[in-house]
């Protein structure tokens, strides 16, 4: 079974989409490859595809939409229905179902694998390949996760979950790319992604110190203003006393901020 998360749901095996057409379906499927080797409480399921408002019917419902996903995945197996592997892959539990499967061929096994691997490269002082590890983990995003999947109230944490770790990458990829000085390669990309995250004093900090790194001073103040204007006008905040020193170092023309700066903030990898 491959099964992608790190976007649109896409599972498919033998090469043919084993994804229901109902939505409730697909939902228990996503539920199902985020626990997967774990059982799914009942009570969870529920909870997810009917909120608060559970029918009398509830149980009856969850054998739909477990009795499809089987379905698709014997029809994906010899073309047509089949009932050992199905059960062996959906299988119910006293609790709930469990989804067994290997995950060799999930993404998001793949993603955390690369991101333990540029943890271990950094690790030993191999700050290079701990980038390219976390360029290659990065790529395997296509969107939003389960960006054609409506999350409830089960599904909506492990989303912001994904989330937020991808932001967390991508800004320790960018973390190193400055550590190894590649500050004019990542300087659009900072550009694109404080627009994204007005508020995220740590892409500002990158930003400036890009920019100031490149020889260009006055963008990297112009920066820093950009920032104070984010969070006084958007949240009422002052940027931090350590964004402040940076700007003051940029001011003074600080020579020893290349190395004390980028130090002070060595990334720590999630995952590692």
């Amino acid at each position: 079974m491959i099964a992608r998360v790190l976007g649109p749901l896409r599972v498919t095996m033998n090469g043919v989409s084993v994804v229901p057409t109902a939505l409730k379906a697909r939902k228990l499927l996503a539920v199902l490859i985020l626990n997967r080797g774990r059982v799914v409480q009942r009570a969870a399921i529920e909870r997810e595809l009917w909120g608060l408002d559970v029918p009398m019917s509830a149980s009856t419902g969850i054998q739909n939409c477990v009795m499809q996903i089987r379905k698709s995945i014997g029809r994906a197996v010899d073309g047509g229905p089949s009932d050992r592997l199905p059960k062996e892959t959906l299988i119910t539990e006293a609790t709930g179902y469990r989804l067994e499967v290997p995950g060799e061929q999930f993404d998001i096994v793949g993603y955390h694998r690369l991101v333990s691997a540029a943890g271990a490269a950094e690790a030993r002082g191999d700050l290079s390949q701990a980038s390219a590890q976390l360029s290659n983990a990065l790529k395997l995003w296509r969107d939003a996760p389960l960006a054609d999947v409506p999350a409830g109230p089960v599904l909506h944490p492990h989303v912001l979950r994904l989330e937020e770790d991808r932001k967390a990458v991508l800004s320790q990829r960018v973390g190193l790319d400055l550590r190894l000085r590649r500050y004019a390669e990542v300087i659009g990309e900072l550009h694109a992604l404080v627009a994204l995250n007005p508020y995220d004093e740590v892409l500002h900090e990158y930003l400036m110190l890009a920019l100031y790194l490149s020889g260009r001073r006055n963008d990297a103040l112009a920066a820093y203003q950009g920032l104070r204007a984010a969070l006084t006008d958007g949240i009422g905040l002052e940027p931090s006393h350590r964004v402040r020193r940076l700007q003051q170092q940029i001011l003074n023309c600080d020579d020893a901020l290349e190395h004390t700066f980028l130090d002070d903030r060595s990334p720590h990898l999630v995952g590692a």
